[in-house]
């Protein structure tokens, strides 16, 4: 590994005191990517898939199915909370025991990428999976059922599988900035425990 010199340390300290809060996490494939010996690259198949393929994978697999499911759901829960008369009566708490357990599949449901590499896909199913647990909520909110004071899903539901030490940290890290971006931009506060 080569030393660094004064201005390698110069533009690193320049770096550390930019705001890096609002960084495209799918940067870092691209980073990985171009780090690594051109030769070996093509021999381990690292190679950056930008969001448009990824979401051609995620769309159909993940988010329209579960958006389906969903869908069927909030119905079912029109129809419970139509008959109820009270906030507590049998139809209102059985149509919220039915979203705390749509809730339970949420939290449950897990994203396998078997060659994650830096984590592009992990990610994106990981926004995928938020975003359609905040719709459930919304919606539910809207019928007058009561919802959770934090989201279940994270980055619990995220397993990657990946040889190479680097990547599969690097992976870790893009997950964790992803959960941390998408709280922030949904005003979520941060879990403290653990971060990175």
């Amino acid at each position: 590994m080569p030393l660094l010199n004064v201005l390698d340390v110069t533009e690193l300290r320049n770096a550390a005191a930019l705001n890096w809060s609002a960084i495209d996490v799918s940067i870092f494939g691209t980073l990985f990517e171009r780090g690594l010996d051109p030769a070996k690259r093509s021999q381990l198949g690292a190679h950056y898939t930008d969001p448009a393929t990824i979401m051609r994978i995620i769309e159909p697999v993940l988010q329209r199915p579960l958006l389906q499911i969903w869908e069927l759901l909030a119905q079912e829960l029109i129809g419970l909370l139509a008959k109820s008369k009270a906030k507590n009566d049998k139809n209102y708490k059985l149509a919220q025991a039915k979203f705390s357990d749509w809730l339970e599949q949420l939290k449950s449901y897990r994203v396998l990428d078997p060659a994650c590499g830096s984590g592009n896909f992990l990610f994106l199913g990981l926004k995928t999976l938020k975003d359609i647990e905040h719709k459930s909520h919304l919606d539910a909110a809207a019928m007058g059922l009561d919802r959770q004071a934090d989201l279940v899903t994270g980055p619990h539901n995220m397993l990657g599988i990946e040889l190479n030490e680097y990547a599969a940290e690097l992976a870790r890290v893009t997950v964790w900035i992803g959960e941390l971006q998408w709280r922030l931009s949904h005003g979520y506060e941060f879990k403290k425990n653990p971060v990175l």
